[in-house]
């Protein structure tokens, strides 16, 4: 591993600390503390409330059976990220008829096979209209609750690996009749965004800096494997140290 790999991972994981701090904790050090009799969350700021998912969120759905929409979407890494719809490449149905739409604002969460795969970051914001699988549900905030507030609230629980100890089952699959009882926590929706706006700035320059690292990495992979082939294939002499030479 080179030391720009160690580096990215190191600043990786201080996102995810950041946005879990700021995002249960508030920006104001001196704020009254009390315990939010969440295990996952411990204390929070006194005036700030606790709310089941299903009373900041509602399930959105709209089929796509009679809307044929094309901007095909899918959840990777913890992002919505476009796809090719007409690609060759990949397993992709015949129709997409099954499909749901979402839209901008809509939380995605991929809550299949909880049981073997403990890595996947399951949950993406939407920031634009498209179709997404089925198998992935799609929630809207209520009023009064900031799409991206939600968002950085559930990615928190997800890097928690808190979905895990809800599943049942043999795949340990959770539906929305689980999961609308998970208690989170809401601040006042003036310190939502406030939040929102620090994350964003903070996660920026992170992200820059694991840009820069990321082409460091890519650079040396290169240059390794370049000088690799020209040693193998002759074009690098790599001459034996002659009899008295210093070694």
């Amino acid at each position: 591993m080179f030391p720009q790999e160690r580096e990215r991972e190191l600043l990786d994981s201080l996102k995810q600390s950041e946005i879990a701090n700021v995002v249960t904790k508030g920006l104001n050090p001196n704020v009254r503390m009390k315990d939010s009799d969440i295990p996952w969350i411990g204390m929070i700021p006194e005036h700030w409330e606790t709310r089941t998912l299903s009373q900041m969120a509602r399930v959105h759905f709209i089929s796509n059976k009679n809307v044929h929409h094309q901007n095909l979407l899918s959840l990777s890494y913890g992002k919505i990220v476009c796809k090719d719809i007409n690609t060759t490449e990949g397993l992709l149905p015949a129709s997409f008829d099954n499909y749901q739409i979402v839209e901008d604002g809509n939380i995605v969460l991929r809550l299949t096979d909880l049981q073997n795969d403990h890595k996947s970051l399951r949950v993406g914001l939407s920031t634009q209209e498209g179709i997404i699988t089925s198998a992935y549900l799609a929630i809207e905030a209520f009023t009064g609750i900031l799409p991206k507030y939600l968002y950085f609230l559930l990615h928190s629980i997800d890097v928690k690996k808190v979905f895990y100890s809800m599943g049942n089952g043999l795949r340990q699959s959770l539906n929305w009749t689980e999961l609308r009882k998970l208690k989170c926590i809401v601040p006042p929706i003036l310190e939502q965004q406030a939040i929102v706006d620090y994350i964003e700035a903070k996660l920026s320059k992170i992200d820059s800096c694991m840009a820069d690292l990321q082409t460091e990495i890519d650079y040396l992979k290169e240059f390794k494997q370049r000088l690799i082939s020209d040693v193998v294939t002759g074009q690098i002499c790599v001459a034996e140290p002659q009899k008295g030479e210093q070694q």
